[in-house]
């Protein structure tokens, strides 16, 4: 996944910070004892570093912080700000601090991110590779010694910052797409070797992790993105055999869930998102307001306080303003994405943004929140489409100006 990287015009202390910090955020959900400590982890690690990371180059005048001017950022900016404000009409919104601090959060981390795949593009794969197998550690652990604070309702959601089994398949599901990446774009660099066997182990424990949460959301999402590789990724058709020995592994580790994810048919979720719609049309243009009260019962008797569906959950909560909105930001990634689709980053942002749309159709929440398993789909996606459109940018200036110093 790496490109051509450039310098930040900062001390090399903040970005070595930076980079460390990125590393600690893509494992904290594992290591951290609680899911408070995991918010924590992220704040000191990851977030402080940005903030320094920006403040350092807005005093140096750096001139690559023109692309936080870009439709990416723009665009994620505009969304959230409107979000924000619908809580002016929302029957359980908080203070309008507490949105504009998780405003500001979500616009630093994605600057972080960005920060680290535009400077240390090698730094971003490398910490991808420690998330594996440190994903990898933890369910091993989880299974060995924590089994009974591990499961909810006998679905597998970790001991430790694990809120429930759906949130957690949709983050393992992420570290999967991510590490699954890395090793196609390795396959095609330098084959098969041992190293990339070790990988590949590594992410047969990952999706073991997804099966024993038993999403359905998260390995229809996969699917989804398997699809894409089998067009896109030449590694799949030059190792064939490789691949069809992964389908068919992966088909017995599912044969003993069958029976189990289809008699639980569609979990009500066409009721849910009947009546969500409903909801939506007594107020179209504006919504219901952000944090809005959503409770739902469902014929199986069970009380619902979201729309298990993330497009309509901000139609409901912003209306067809906020659904626009969202849809230009998801326009912009999807754009970003494609125009760089020649590019290992490109191709990653691809797979995970396709992911992350399919996995959050079947699930919401994650907008204006802290450190959550979100961070790991939409909002990554937005870092790493930032540092894309940045290198598309310097590389349209270099043409242009073939005499000036490249950064």
């Amino acid at each position: 996944m790496s490109e051509n990287s450039v310098k930040p015009a900062v001390a090399p202390g903040i970005h070595l910070a930076l980079v460390a910090g990125f590393y600690i955020f893509m494992s904290a959900w594992f290591i951290a004892p609680t899911r408070t400590a995991h918010h924590t982890i992220v704040y000191l690690a990851f977030l402080l570093p940005a903030l320094l990371h920006l403040i350092n180059s807005s005093l140096r005048k750096d001139p690559k912080l023109k692309i936080l001017a870009s439709p990416v950022y723009l665009s994620l900016a505009l969304f959230l700000i409107y979000m924000a404000l619908t809580t002016l009409w929302s029957d359980l919104a908080k203070a309008p601090e507490h949105y504009i601090k998780r405003i500001g959060q979500t616009l630093l981390f994605v600057y972080g991110v960005y920060a680290v795949c535009r400077f240390s593009p090698r730094h971003f794969e490398r910490a991808i590779l420690c998330s594996v197998l440190m994903c990898t550690v933890w369910l091993l652990v989880n299974e060995l010694h924590f089994q009974e604070a591990a499961y909810m309702q006998d679905r597998f959601r970790g001991a430790n910052a694990g809120l429930h089994y759906l949130l957690t398949g949709a983050l393992l599901g992420a570290i999967l797409v991510l590490g699954t990446h890395l090793l196609l774009q390795r396959l095609a660099r330098r084959g098969v070797d041992l190293r990339n066997a070790l990988l590949l182990l590594c992410l047969g424990g990952v999706f073991y992790g997804v099966l024993i949460t038993e999403s359905r959301s998260a390995l229809l999402a996969l699917a989804v993105t398997a699809a894409y590789w089998f067009f896109d990724a030449p590694s799949i058709r030059n190792f064939k055999i490789i691949a069809v020995g992964i389908a068919i592994a992966a088909a017995f580790m599912l044969a003993p869930y069958a029976e189990l994810f289809i008699s639980r048919g569609f979990s009500q979720r066409f009721e849910i998102w009947h009546t969500t719609l409903q909801w939506i049309i007594e107020k179209p243009w504006l919504g219901h307001g952000f944090d809005a009260e959503y409770v739902l019962f469902v014929s199986s008797g069970e009380e619902l306080y979201d729309a298990h569906n993330i497009h309509l959950e901000i139609l409901f909560e912003g209306g067809l303003i906020g659904g626009a909105l969202w849809l230009i930001f998801l326009a912009t990634l999807l754009k970003c994405g494609w125009e760089s689709r020649h590019s290992a980053m490109g191709k990653g942002l691809l797979a995970l943004l396709i992911y992350s749309i399919c996995v959050k159709f079947f699930e919401s929440r994650g907008i204006l929140s802290r450190p959550t398993e979100f961070w790991h789909l939409i909002w990554l996606c937005a870092g790493i489409a930032l540092a894309l459109q940045a290198s598309a940018s310097s590389k349209r200036c270099d043409a242009q100006n073939p005499e000036r110093p490249s950064e």
